[in-house]
């Protein structure tokens, strides 16, 4: 008996939790972002890391609360210890850029680091970035190359267009430009306005 009111408290909470966020979600939709700030945080303490990080968002923003650098780092750290890869992401800019606290870029390589393992198209692009420019991890092509890829097959636009360029030059892999094309092709089927224009380049030129 006591194994099923265990059992049953947990059930409850659970749908509790998700109502709660999924009140939030629409409040925020609906343009009632106050509303949704609020929700967020009670579904939060019940331990929804994804509210964690959409209240980490709004504080980043400014958005239905005042804009407040340390307090997004709080609840992105609750969010991204709870296993939100997007949380790991953010918390990953504000070690990067010194956000509220020390520029820590050795703790925002882990971050993003950990995010792309987690599926954070965006993870996988800024660690992919790292490695390209070279100035704070050694140059690595390869993994640019293999980051991009990933970010891209999680339909990020930038690393799809990123990548595109990289086989349309020959910067730091073999000149491609049918490769080139394509990937011009995904980042304009995501939005990429960017892509778009390269694509019809490229087709103009008699590029497959």
């Amino acid at each position: 008996m006591k194994k099923f009111i265990l059992l049953f408290s947990i059930f409850c909470s659970i749908i509790l939790h998700a109502d709660l966020f999924d009140n939030a979600l629409n409040e925020e939709q609906n343009g009632n972002v106050k509303i949704a700030a609020e929700l967020y945080l009670e579904s939060c303490k019940s331990g929804n890391n994804n509210a964690c990080h959409n209240l980490g968002v709004l504080y980043t923003q400014g958005k239905g609360v005042r804009q407040n650098n340390k307090k997004a780092g709080e609840f992105f750290v609750k969010a991204c210890e709870g296993g939100n890869s997007n949380a790991c992401f953010n918390l990953g800019i504000i070690y990067e850029d010194g956000r509220a606290v020390s520029k820590d870029k050795n703790k925002a390589v882990k971050l993003y680091e950990t995010a792309c393992n987690g599926g954070s198209a965006d993870g996988c692009l800024y660690l992919g970035k790292m490695y390209y420019r070279g100035k704070f991890l050694k140059q690595d092509y390869k993994k640019v190359v293999e980051l991009y890829t990933k970010s891209c097959d999680l339909e990020n636009s930038e690393s799809c267009y990123s990548l595109g360029l990289m086989y349309l030059e020959g910067d730091g892999v073999r000149q491609n430009k049918n490769t080139a094309k394509e990937l011009f092709g995904k980042a304009c089927d995501s939005g990429n306005n960017k892509g778009c224009k390269q694509f019809r380049l490229l087709s103009d030129t008699g590029i497959k």
